[in-house]
C-alpha cells in the first residue's frame, strides 16, 4: 500500500510539474498556399465571394475574373474602354451578378447581370482628384466611400444593388482630420452590417473608425493603430454587430509587427490592441465561418482563434486580399497571383 501511495504521489507530482501546453498553440500549423493558375497578370485587389460560392476578383485595366469551383479555375472578362482603370473592389452577388468600383483618377462603378459578358456603367465622376476606397453591400443596399471632399468622407449609396447611385448626406458625417483618408488596398475598409456601418481611416495623426447605427448618429472613434501618411487601418472585418477586427500598419515598412491590429467587443466604440500582433503590415482581414480570423499582406499570413486578441504566423506567403468559403481561403495579389489553402 505504501508503495502504491508513493507511486500515485509521484505520478501526480510529475503531472503538476509537466509543462502546460497552450490550447491555441496546439491548433496552429504552418500552411502552404497552393498556387492557382491565373488567367491574368493584372494586380488583383478586389475580391469577394457570393452566397452561392461564386468568387469574383477585380484588377487594373478593367480586368475581372470569376470562379465557380472554389477558386480552382477562373474565367477572365475585360470591361471595355477601361485601360488604366484600377478596379480595387468588387461585390459578388451570385454567379451572374457583380458590381465593381474603380479607385483613382475619378470614379467608375459598373455592374454585370450576365456573368461578366456585358458591363453597365452605373456611376461616373471624371474629376481626377476623386479617390474612392471601398464598397460594401447588405442585401440590395450599398455604400461606397472615398477620401474627404470639403472635410467630409465622400460617400454614395444605392438601394437597388448598385444599378443607380445617389450622394450620401455628408452633413451627417463627422469632420475628417488633416491628412485623414481611407486606403484602397483590398476594398475592405468599409463594412455594412445589419444595423451599423463602419468605415476605417488612417493617414492623419490617429487612425479612426467612423461608425453609425440605427440608434445613434455617426461617431469617429480612435484606435491604437499606427497612423501616418503611409500607415493606418487598411482592412476591417466584423463577425457580428459587436465583435470586429482591424489590421493595417505601414505599407512602406511592411515588416513592422507593432501597432498594426486591434479588436472590439462593443461594436467599434472601443478598440484594444492584441497581446500578440500580426507579423507585419497586413492589407486584408477576413473571418472564416467558424470565427477564425485570417490576416494577410505582402510579408505573410497570420491566424487568430480568439477574435483578434492574439495572432500567430501560418505562412510567409502573402496576398493583397483574402476571402473564405467554408474551410477554404482564397488570396489574390500582385501580377494576377492567386492562392488557395484549406483548413
Amino acid at each position: 500500500m505504501k508503495n502504491l501511495i508513493f507511486l500515485l504521489s509521484l505520478i501526480i507530482l510529475t503531472q503538476c510539474n509537466a509543462p502546460q501546453t497552450n490550447s491555441l498553440e496546439s491548433n496552429i500549423s504552418i500552411k502552404t498556399w497552393l498556387s492557382i493558375e491565373s488567367p491574368t497578370k493584372s494586380h488583383l485587389r478586389g475580391l469577394d465571394a457570393a452566397a452561392d460560392g461564386t468568387i469574383w476578383a477585380s484588377g487594373i485595366d478593367g480586368i475581372v475574373i470569376r470562379s465557380i469551383d472554389t477558386g480552382a479555375r477562373w474565367d477572365k472578362f475585360q470591361i471595355p474602354n477601361c485601360d488604366g482603370i484600377d478596379f480595387r473592389d468588387v461585390e459578388a452577388f451570385d454567379k451572374d451578378f457583380a458590381v465593381v468600383m474603380s479607385s483613382g483618377n475619378g470614379l467608375r462603378i459598373y455592374y454585370t447581370e450576365d456573368h461578366g459578358l456585358n458591363w453597365n456603367l452605373s456611376y461616373e465622376d471624371t474629376n481626377s482628384s476623386v479617390f474612392f476606397d471601398g464598397i460594401d453591400f447588405n442585401g440590395a443596399r450599398g455604400i461606397a466611400y472615398g477620401d474627404p471632399v470639403d472635410g467630409k468622407l465622400a460617400m454614395l449609396e444605392t438601394s437597388d444593388s448598385g444599378k443607380t447611385w445617389t450622394s450620401y448626406n455628408q452633413s451627417l458625417m463627422p469632420e475628417t482630420l488633416e491628412g485623414e483618408a481611407g486606403f484602397a488596398a483590398s476594398g475592405t475598409g468599409i463594412v455594412l452590417g445589419k444595423s451599423a456601418i463602419w468605415i476605417a481611416t488612417g493617414g492623419a495623426n490617429e487612425s479612426r473608425v467612423f461608425n453609425t447605427s440605427a440608434l445613434n448618429g455617426w461617431t469617429a472613434n480612435s484606435t491604437p493603430l499606427l497612423s501616418a501618411p503611409s500607415s493606418g487601418i487598411f482592412s476591417m472585418a466584423f463577425l457580428d454587430d459587436t465583435h470586429g477586427i482591424l489590421v493595417g500598419g505601414d505599407y512602406v515598412d511592411s515588416t513592422r509587427a507593432l501597432n498594426n491590429a486591434a479588436f472590439t467587443m462593443d461594436g467599434g466604440i472601443n478598440w484594444q490592441e492584441p497581446s500578440i500582433f500580426p507579423n507585419g503590415y497586413r492589407s486584408c482581414v477576413a473571418f472564416m465561418e467558424d470565427g477564425t480570423a485570417i490576416a494577410t499582406g505582402r510579408s505573410g499570413t497570420d491566424i487568430s482563434y480568439d477574435e483578434g486578441q492574439t495572432w500567430e504566423v501560418i505562412s510567409d506567403q502573402g496576398y493583397y486580399s483574402c476571402i473564405s468559403i467554408g474551410n477554404t481561403l482564397i488570396g489574390t495579389g500582385r501580377s494576377g497571383k492567386i492562392g488557395r489553402v484549406k483548413f
